[in-house]
């Protein structure tokens, strides 16, 4: 009867969770240089893939962003309009319950806008990350500036009409 006891108790646990390990780590880690390396090569569609389908991009200064398609429109805009490059990501925290995990980091990115002097930004990333098909994705990704909003330059004033 004990048996038969033990048996069904053990049952109902379920499978053991698998744990967010070394092994889980290094390939998030390797998720962010390979994130880095597809911002800078200006490549709006492999940007898309590392998201997953139905993920949300909050960016600074924008909108939010939701699923794939809208996620590559904005990184085509990002790199022709601002353009964007040079993005560098420091790992500031790194945490996980499979099959998710999270970064909090640091990023500094060159900008070039046309007509515009070269600037460069810096401020702090979140990515919520999701194991799919032993693949991580991005479910959502947020960051922000450290830098003060840009002021826009004043319109030249008119002459008044007499």
């Amino acid at each position: 009867m004990a048996l038969v006891a033990a048996l069904a108790v053990a049952s109902c646990s379920g499978p053991k969770a698998r744990e967010f390990g070394r092994e889980e780590a290094a390939q998030v880690r390797q998720f962010v240089q390979d994130f880095a390396a597809a911002y800078n090569s200006g490549d709006a569609a492999k940007m898309q893939a590392l998201y997953s389908g139905a993920a949300i991009l909050m960016p600074p200064n924008a909108s939010t962003v939701r699923g794939s398609e809208p996620i590559q429109g904005y990184y085509q805009n990002r790199f022709a309009v601002d353009g964007a490059t040079d993005l560098q990501i420091e790992v500031v925290d790194m945490q996980g319950q499979w099959p998710l995990a999270y970064v909090i980091g640091t990023v500094s990115v060159k900008l070039k806008p046309a007509g515009q002097p070269e600037g460069r930004d810096r401020g702090k990333i979140l990515f919520i990350l999701r194991n799919l098909a032993n693949t991580w994705r991005i479910e959502a990704s947020m960051w922000s500036s450290d830098l003060p909003p840009a002021v826009p330059a004043a319109p030249a004033e008119t002459p008044a009409k007499k």
